[in-house]
This record gives C-alpha cells, sequence and structure tokens, in this order.
C-alpha cells in the first residue's frame, strides 16, 4: 500500500515538474524569410526522392539567391557611402534638426530590429541538435529530414523508397504527386549537422549581421545629410535596403515551400530565471535607450564641425517654434 502510495506520489510530482517544464519553455521559430529558407531546405532535400536534377537545382537556387542579396545589399552600401562623401557638409542646416533626429531614430529602430533577427538565427543555429552519426564530416544535405525517408522538398515517394532510375521516373512520381496531393508532411531539422551549422554561421548569418552594422553606419549619415525635402523619402529608401532579402523570397518561393517553412515546429529553450531577467531589462529598457542614445550621438557628432551657431544643440534651440505642429490642427 506504501509502496503504491509512493509510486502515485512520484508519478504525480513526476507529471507537474513535466508541465511546469513545459511552461516554462520557449519556443524558437525558423524564420520564414530567405535566410531561413537557406538554413533549412537543403536538409530536407532527399536524391532519392527528389533526384539529383532537383537536388543540385534547388541547391544551386538558394545559393544564388543568398548571394544576389548580399551583394545588391553591399553595392548599396558603397554608393551610399560614396553619396555620403559627396554631401559632405549638407547636414548642417539650421532648418530640420528635429528631422534629422526622428529620422535616425526611425531607421535604427528599424536596423536593430534587423540585429535581433540575427540574433535569433545564432541562437537557432547554435542550440539546433545535431544528427549524432553525421559527426563534423558529412554536410547534411541531400538525404532528407524525415526518418522513414518518404519525402523531399519538391516530389513524395509513393511506397518505398526505390533508387533513381532516371528522369522519366521522376516524371512519373511528379504524376502521382499531382494525383495524390493529399499528403502532407512536416520539414524538420532532424539532419542538421555541425558541418551544415557552420556553413550557415559563416555564409548566412555573420554576413546578414555586418551588412547591417555596414548600413546603419552609412545611411544614418546619409539621412542626416538629406536635405529636408528629401529626409523622410530617404529615410525610407535605406529602409528598403533591409527588405530585399524577403522581396526575393516572396517573389521566387512557391507557396508549398513557404507553409512548409510556417509548419515547422519551433526549437524550444528552457531558459533560467536570470536569463529572462536579462533579456527582460535589455529588450524592454536597455535597447530603447540605446537607440535614443545613438540617434542623437551620430546627429551631434556629423553637426559638430558645422560651426559654432550650427551644432546640433544650437540648431535645436533656435527651431523650437511650433507653428508648424500646430498649423497641421487648422483648417487652412
Amino acid at each position: 500500500m506504501n509502496a503504491a502510495l509512493r509510486a502515485m506520489t512520484t508519478s504525480s510530482s513526476g507529471s507537474q515538474e513535466a508541465q511546469a517544464a513545459q511552461i516554462a519553455s520557449e519556443k524558437l521559430q525558423v524564420p520564414c524569410d530567405l535566410y531561413g529558407l537557406f538554413v533549412v531546405e537543403p536538409l530536407q532535400l532527399n536524391v532519392h526522392v527528389d533526384g539529383w536534377i532537383i537536388f543540385f537545382l534547388e541547391l544551386a537556387r538558394t545559393l544564388f539567391l543568398v548571394a544576389v542579396n548580399f551583394s545588391i545589399q553591399l553595392l548599396y552600401v558603397s554608393r551610399i557611402h560614396h553619396l555620403n562623401r559627396r554631401n559632405d557638409g549638407a547636414q548642417c542646416g539650421k532648418e530640420n534638426p528635429y528631422m534629422q533626429l526622428v529620422c535616425v531614430f526611425v531607421f535604427t529602430t528599424s536596423i536593430f530590429k534587423e540585429l535581433r533577427s540575427c540574433g535569433d538565427l545564432f541562437e537557432l543555429l547554435l542550440r539546433c541538435p545535431v544528427r549524432e552519426n553525421n559527426g563534423y564530416i558529412n554536410l547534411g544535405v541531400g538525404g532528407g529530414s524525415a526518418s522513414q525517408q518518404s519525402h523531399g522538398v519538391v516530389l513524395h515517394a509513393e511506397g518505398d523508397v526505390q533508387p533513381p532510375k532516371g528522369f522519366t521516373d521522376r516524371l512519373v512520381q511528379a504524376a502521382k504527386l499531382y494525383r495524390s496531393g493529399s499528403k502532407q508532411h512536416v520539414w524538420t531539422l532532424g539532419s542538421m549537422t555541425n558541418l551544415w551549422k557552420i556553413f550557415c554561421l559563416f555564409f548566412v548569418a555573420v554576413p546578414r549581421s555586418i551588412i547591417c552594422l555596414l548600413l546603419l553606419k552609412v545611411a544614418s549619415g546619409f539621412v542626416v545629410r538629406s536635405s529636408e525635402e528629401t529626409m523622410v523619402v530617404d529615410t525610407v529608401a535605406a529602409l528598403f535596403i533591409v527588405d530585399i532579402g524577403n522581396f526575393m523570397y516572396n517573389a521566387f518561393t512557391t507557396n508549398a515551400v513557404k507553409q512548409h517553412l510556417e509548419r515547422m515546429p519551433a526549437l524550444e529553450l528552457q531558459p533560467s530565471n536570470c536569463v529572462r531577467l536579462m533579456n527582460f531589462f535589455l529588450v524592454n529598457f536597455m535597447l530603447p535607450v540605446v537607440t535614443i542614445v545613438f540617434s542623437v550621438g551620430i546627429v551631434w557628432y556629423l553637426r559638430q564641425h558645422c560651426g559654432p551657431q550650427a551644432d546640433l544643440f544650437s540648431a535645436l534651440g533656435t527651431n523650437s517654434d511650433a507653428s508648424d505642429l500646430l498649423a497641421v490642427f487648422s483648417w487652412e
């Protein structure tokens, strides 16, 4: 009787601990963008189901899109830097210090949002479990992620997976897939390897973060040097550079692949209270303060060489008239 009570108590405490751990866990979702596609899609490719032609075409397409995205962004960054050098001194106008602060703040907020997404990608790659039997040698792509090896990125296996017999068989599989479109499968990160992690870190996560920091440096100066008439438009143009990857992902990715990314199970984390407290203060308080300090600091720094009456605080003091703001509420 006592043994039964102890067993019931142990089972009850174990279930309570499991429920508490589930409540305390946080989920890290795979990003539904070009960078998440680069990390996930090659792991879903299965040469025994998709075939070698689809495997190489899809792998080359993903690499090409990411490379084009980074190249275009770097081209924009270099061009903006050239414009900054050519327009040096245009930041000294006395009529637009408030707009300089506001536009730089908006742009910095957008860049910090992108940097947070970069941090989430780093965390996803570092914390994702790896397939033990792959070690550091196997790249992990081409073998599929399902335990039954029943699907690839494009095609589903009909029955047992058979070795590829030619391009004609792939067309037959495609026709069967079209007739049996009710089949559903879920993409996973089950075939992740250490080598693929390293590859994604150095060819996606690190370049993305570097480009964000470079864009923050050159585009904030570009916004400050813009004229009052074009400052808002130039801020929107600078924000557009960050979203080039999203434009390419939405334009050149099928709806089926997008839906597979959206249905992927999230990576569950169990952070400690110390980590939770640190994230609370960092995101809710420190990051807004850093954004404001950076916005004021960059405008102040760029106006330092504008003369005694054109520095930031002097310009703010001479442009404190609220007539423009009050005119918005009038009917004139």
